[in-house]
């Protein structure tokens, strides 16, 4: 496989989707839009950074929902034919995928955010008002992109997996995962440490509990903090491409 025949076959993919694609980025313009006007008419009532809540909300469900649809039609052998007999390897089929649903997803939604969030601030927000801002690296927040490729990466993987409503089975088995582990992870301190009350989430995180009626806060080391990120953005989505590699492998027999 040459960079010029992959070239061809992201091409081909364009070509043969553009239209829904355009159709897709239309409606993401659309809500984009929509829950602006709506954060300004109801500023007073919004608490918190609006926008970057609305970036996240449509960055991880309209992707969702692309990077699922690239491989759906695997579920059915006459859908999935198509692509199956592609003059190419399995694993140039995934970085098809990879590199429409995760990079040219971010690009794309990039492009559109801001391009509609500009124009919405440029018609109704008043000259100096300070409603809209948007800092990508303030509080740490770019980190969403090393989630969001998890996250993109667990959906493609559920695409290929389950036969049949791939994305909605995915959600609920990533919901499930989410609350046992986070669940599973209080519970685990509250028995090590014999404190009845104590409010963590992920494993080797931080967590909080009360300690004569003050709140004690307690930190990893940095060591510890460090291989966790690297094991949830790096180990786990890489993992996960070798298990869709080898699904994708399975399917083409």
């Amino acid at each position: 496989m040459t960079i010029t025949h992959f070239n061809l076959l992201l091409k081909r993919q364009w070509w043969e989707n553009r239209k829904p694609w355009l159709v897709g980025s239309a409606a993401i313009v659309a809500i984009l839009a929509f829950l602006f006007l709506l954060a300004w008419q109801w500023q007073t009532s919004f608490n918190g950074d609006t926008p970057h809540g609305i970036f996240l909300i449509l960055l991880f469900g309209g992707g969702g929902v692309f990077m699922s649809s690239l491989l759906k039609d695997l579920g059915s052998r006459q859908k999935g034919i198509w692509f199956l007999i592609l003059p190419a390897s399995a694993a140039s089929k995934l970085g098809i995928a990879l590199m429409y649903g995760i990079l040219g997803y971010i690009v794309a939604y990039f492009i559109l955010f801001f391009g509609v969030k500009t124009a919405i601030v440029a018609i109704v927000a008043p000259t100096g008002s300070s409603w809209g801002s948007f800092d990508l690296f303030k509080n740490g927040f770019y980190q969403f992109l090393f989630t969001f490729i998890t996250f993109q990466s667990v959906v493609l993987w559920g695409s290929v997996f389950f036969n049949k409503s791939q994305f909605l089975k995915t959600l609920v088995l990533m919901i499930a995962g989410l609350f046992i582990i986070f669940n599973g992870n209080s519970l685990l301190l509250k028995w090590m440490t014999g404190e009845k009350k104590i409010d963590a989430t992920m494993p080797l995180d931080s967590f909080q509990f009360t300690y004569q009626g003050e709140n004690i806060y307690v930190y990893p080391p940095d060591v510890v903090g460090f291989a966790s990120s690297l094991f949830l953005w790096v180990l786990v989505p890489v993992c996960l491409w070798v298990i869709t590699w080898y699904l994708l492998k399975e399917k083409e027999l």
